[in-house]
């Protein structure tokens, strides 16, 4: 059970990741400010797209997407005793 939590948990976190890279790279107005918020939100993941959410109160949803995936991620340590990484295969 938690090692399917974690594997879902890392998807949601990389899908997330990936669409709020898109999101900030889409809604910039020039080409500087689509690098830099998509630099941010690369190079600082989720802290980067909670930051670009407040700032330009855009990509609620992909941010979420990346919450989930964290909670889901937390949920499945939890469950696994701090060893879910290493009990996926049983």
């Amino acid at each position: 059970m938690a090692g399917i939590l974690l594997m879902v948990g890392y998807a949601l976190m990389f899908i997330g990741w990936i669409w709020m890279i898109v999101t900030a790279i889409q809604t910039g107005k020039d080409t500087s400010e689509k690098a830099i918020w998509g630099l941010v939100t690369f190079i600082c993941g989720i802290i980067g797209g909670i930051i670009f959410f407040v700032v330009r109160k855009e990509g609620k949803s992909p941010l979420m997407v990346q919450v989930l995936g964290w909670i889901f991620t937390i949920i499945a340590v939890v469950l696994g005793g701090g060893q879910a990484s290493f009990n996926i295969g049983g």
